[in-house]
């Protein structure tokens, strides 16, 4: 039995899009011969007379902007999604007349092959003209794995925002930076030894540089290998792998989300302090 292809994981930047990558490969210039709307509680559902359209249509592009991903169709119409902390798409082959998994939200089906997407949190069919004018897409910043992304992107944007807000705090606001989840932000933060608790007000820009540049690559090494770095994220009270002291963890901004950090790599915390010693 064919084992399906899962495109599940942390939905990070870096995870849609390899997601929009596998998706363009699937089903771009494909005719989708079938959408099926498994779950009862899918919004989809109350839009029946478009997903009838997306049948016998053709998807053109998939498209990724930070944390969203966007499958544009030839007849006027792009399925917006969000996979939120827990969606996936899987790409498995047709289940044909067999029950559909009433998880999924959507199935769009092409000739033996079907998309899948399980979970997430927000999915919609929405003509290119209310894309344009979706205020959840207005508002993010620049695509941290953009073509057109760079340091100085990176900087000025930071610098755009109040100085005064944690460098933890902000990576993870997608108006300002999109695509950074909470795995990239404590990654890019140790990669680049900088203290993930200091305001942005003391951060001069030549750091503000570093942190961009790490955090990008750690971002591309990701969608380019589906691996995630995992060097302090998820590891509190471990050792550090590159100056043995243990990691601390704690929650950060209005949305509390937990912060992985060494001392002594990124807050000048004498080395001495924690040391896991074997």
């Amino acid at each position: 039995m064919r084992t399906p292809s899962s495109l599940e994981g942390m939905a990070e930047g870096d995870t849609i899009h390899r997601t929009a990558r596998k998706l363009q490969e699937t089903l771009g210039g494909r005719l989708i011969e079938d959408v099926a709307i498994p779950n009862p509680e899918s919004r989809l559902r109350q839009q029946g007379q478009r997903v009838e359209r997306l049948r016998g249509s053709t998807m053109t592009i998939a498209e990724a902007r930070g944390k969203h991903l966007l499958l544009h169709f030839d007849c006027d119409l792009v399925l917006h999604s969000h996979l939120g902390m827990r969606g996936s798409w899987r790409i498995r082959a047709s289940a044909g007349k067999a029950a559909p998994d009433r998880r999924a939200w959507i199935v769009l089906s092409v000739a033996g092959i079907d998309a899948v997407e399980l979970d997430g949190s927000h999915l919609a069919l929405m003509t290119e003209a209310e894309l344009r004018s979706d205020p959840r897409l207005r508002t993010l910043g620049p695509d941290v794995l953009g073509p057109a992304f760079d340091a100085p992107t990176g900087v000025a944007k930071l610098r755009g925002t109040d100085q005064s807000r944690e460098l933890g705090d902000v990576l993870l606001d997608q108006r300002v930076l999109s695509g950074i989840g909470n795995i990239y932000k404590c990654e890019g933060c140790w990669s680049a030894r900088i203290d993930p608790w200091r305001t942005l007000a003391d951060l001069d820009d030549d750091e503000l540089r570093r942190m961009v540049i790490e955090v990008a690559a750690l971002m591309r090494y990701g969608v380019e290998t589906g691996r995630t770095p995992r060097s302090v994220y998820r590891r509190a009270g471990q050792s550090c792998p590159r100056c043995g002291a243990r990691i601390q963890a704690r929650g950060q901004g209005d949305a509390n989300r937990t912060t992985y950090w060494c001392g002594p790599c990124q807050t000048g915390e004498s080395p001495g302090r924690g040391i896991i010693r074997s």
